[in-house]
């Protein structure tokens, strides 16, 4: 390897690990109440299922704030954008740590925000730095920062509880989303230069991106496939301690540590099913593969009772997380290579609003299941079938394309 090439690796380093480092911090942030559901809602008069409206909600904020990222983005800079993410999440779990309803939909619309300006900025950095022969390995890494979060609070905030309330540890975690302001300043001295101060913010720029995804197909097809994706992904991160805690009597902190593993072995799938995706060259297929594998890792979470091994129910999980959690770079890298020459940003929003779109009906309609059934089971049930349809649907497709071009 010679000078410039070991520069140019080193620069890709710098910003995938920068990008990387946001990802995880929003991620971290909204998995913190669904790890909290079983000790803090009754703080809030609420069930532990009702998390699941809180989700809906914050990603409904995310959904807007991502149609508007590619705006901002152009207007002031992705690092810029991404810099206003981290102070939204640290303003958003400060509010948090108030045991009132109001300030917890404060909350959930802070940290929607944030989250949904994450992936259209580190989209547009990615985009041009990634080389195309890795471009889905590198995005999966970043993408690595979605399970490492939830993979965090899985961990911190039951270790946290061990030594104090919920409170004092949300407002610790607050405190630590603020250092990360400071890690983002040298950042915007490279990649914020083309920021166009003047492009202006209209109502139209909200309607766009989600106009620009309609009218092509194969960008469609994929936004729709992520809807599915993520309300099935969202549903398991979000009920599966409540579940193992209240139905398969496991401690907290047990149940803490499944999702960790699951999270843990979300962080390997993503990068192994990028590395399959860029070495294929079929990151469709190996979509349609994911969504196969979910569905029936699905059924088996529906079956799950207390005769369950612990380590089978623990295996399950594993192989659930690597493929519900490990979808998403492989999708962001193709939608980056299907978007127009200087619309990655917009493009990659129009189509979060679709992946959103799952986020805000899969875990409400989850709990309103396991609500109305008593069982969570029932609710995994229902997002078993779903990706086994999605996945189903992504290799008719492909075939179908295949043989108009062949």
């Amino acid at each position: 390897m010679n000078v410039g090439e070991a520069s140019g690796a080193v620069r890709i380093a710098a910003v995938v690990a920068m990008t990387l480092a946001v990802q995880a911090l929003t991620a971290m942030a909204l998995a913190v109440p669904s790890v909290l559901a079983p000790v803090a809602a009754g703080d809030f008069g609420k069930p532990p299922t009702a998390v699941g409206q809180w989700v809906g909600f914050s990603y409904m904020v995310a959904m807007f704030a991502g149609l508007a990222s590619g705006t901002w983005v152009g207007r002031h800079g992705p690092v810029r954008v991404l810099q206003a993410a981290a102070v939204v999440v640290a303003l958003g779990l400060a509010v948090g740590a108030g045991a009132h309803l109001v300030l917890l939909l404060v909350c959930g619309a802070f940290l929607g925000t944030a989250h949904g300006l994450v992936n259209p900025a580190t989209s547009a950095l990615l985009a041009v730095s990634a080389p195309p022969r890795i471009r889905s390995m590198i995005f999966s890494i970043k993408q690595t920062g979605v399970p490492l979060g939830g993979a965090l609070a899985g961990i911190l905030v039951p270790l946290l509880l061990l030594w104090t309330n919920w409170r004092v540890a949300v407002l610790l975690l607050a405190l630590c989303a603020s250092i990360l302001i400071v890690f983002l300043v040298p950042f915007r001295r490279v990649y914020d230069q083309d920021r166009k101060r003047d492009q202006p913010l209209h109502l139209r720029g909200f309607v766009a991106p989600v106009a620009e995804v309609w009218a092509n197909r194969r960008i469609l097809e994929l936004a729709l496939v992520s809807a599915v994706f993520s309300a099935v992904q969202m549903s398991l991160t979000t009920y599966l301690v409540s579940y193992l805690k209240l139905e398969l009597t496991y401690s907290l902190v047990a149940s803490g540590l499944v999702l960790s593993a699951g999270q843990a072995a979300g962080v390997f799938g993503r990068i192994f099913w990028g590395t399959v995706a860029d070495r294929l060259s079929e990151p469709r297929k190996v979509l349609a593969i994911l969504g196969v594998t979910m569905g029936c890792c699905g059924a088996a979470a529906a079956a799950f009772s207390g005769d369950w091994p612990p380590s089978a129910v623990l295996g399950v999980c594993v192989l659930y997380g690597a493929t519900a959690v490990g979808w998403n770079g492989v999708f962001l890298a193709e939608v980056a290579r299907l978007a127009p020459e200087g619309r990655v940003a917009t493009i990659t929003g129009g189509t979060q609003f679709f992946t959103f779109a799952g986020v805000l009906i899969g875990p409400p309609a989850f709990g309103a299941i396991a609500s109305a059934t008593g069982s969570y089971g029932a609710g995994f049930a229902l997002i078993a079938a779903l990706p086994l349809a999605a996945g189903v649907g992504l290799l008719v497709s492909g075939r179908s394309r295949q043989g108009q071009t062949g």
